[in-house]
């Protein structure tokens, strides 16, 4: 909430403090949309990118997310990262580098691990189990 306020002021003062731009909120807010085009699509860029692609999104995303498991959702989260980079190469054709198949493989390796009982971790070197605060 602190950047959307941060965002909002700048937003406002873009256009109102030194040169008036055409992208500053006063400049969007005129002739800017109807006469140039540029502007017409910078707006049409903004208002999609707040509107469907965050707000939208994290409202689906809060609603289907309270419906499962944590451990479901959590695996969801820590994995969104690959399923992006996996949407840029079929999409965009991205590119992986060394990095990217390491990066991806350490996130698979953590939900993995994380799917484990810490007895399966009992054979690691300097491996101690918990001791219960309770006994």
């Amino acid at each position: 909430s602190v950047s959307a306020a941060l965002s909002a002021v700048w937003c406002v003062a873009d256009g109102f403090i030194g040169t008036p731009d055409v992208y500053g909120l006063p400049g969007l807010l005129s002739t800017a949309l109807v006469t140039d085009g540029g502007a017409r699509t910078a707006a049409l860029a903004i208002g999609f990118t707040g509107f469907i692609t965050t707000a939208a999104n994290r409202v689906a995303e809060t609603n289907c997310l309270g419906k499962m498991s944590s451990a479901e959702a959590s695996v969801i989260l820590a994995t969104e990262p690959l399923w992006a980079a996996l949407f840029a190469a079929l999409i965009l054709h991205d590119d992986f580098g060394l990095n990217d198949y390491v990066g991806g493989a350490l996130i698979v390796c953590a939900c993995l691990a994380t799917s484990l009982k810490p007895e399966a971790f009992g054979s690691l070197p300097g491996f101690e189990p918990a001791v219960d605060a309770e006994r």
